[in-house]
């Protein structure tokens, strides 16, 4: 079975980028840590844009995202980081392989 991903886009208003990244920080430890479905989320800014961030989330089904959405953490990331984001866009994906450096 093919495990299901997103990769978010996330431009903020000007001035925002390290507050916006205490929280998303925070949401994306809690979520590997504690959401048994969230196998990977990981976190990228963009090298010449600062205001520029990008999420690559990774659960066993798309159930997982739905879940993920109403956990305390998700909660306390979108109500803190929503007036911070000027635009936003999610591509959701199947992830048909997993590649490992080993």
């Amino acid at each position: 079975m093919s495990q299901f991903a997103i990769f978010v886009t996330i431009k903020l208003k000007p001035g925002n980028a390290d507050a916006f990244r205490a929280l998303v920080l925070e949401n994306a430890e809690a979520a590997v840590r504690d959401e048994e479905a969230c196998q990977q989320f990981q976190v990228l800014n963009d090298e010449s844009d600062p205001d520029t961030f990008f999420f690559y989330e990774v659960y066993t089904g798309a159930a997982g995202l739905d879940h993920h959405r109403t956990t305390p953490h998700y909660q306390k990331y979108n109500t803190g980081s929503e007036a911070m984001i000027a635009e936003k866009s999610i591509q959701r994906c199947t992830l048909d392989a997993v590649n490992r450096k080993g």
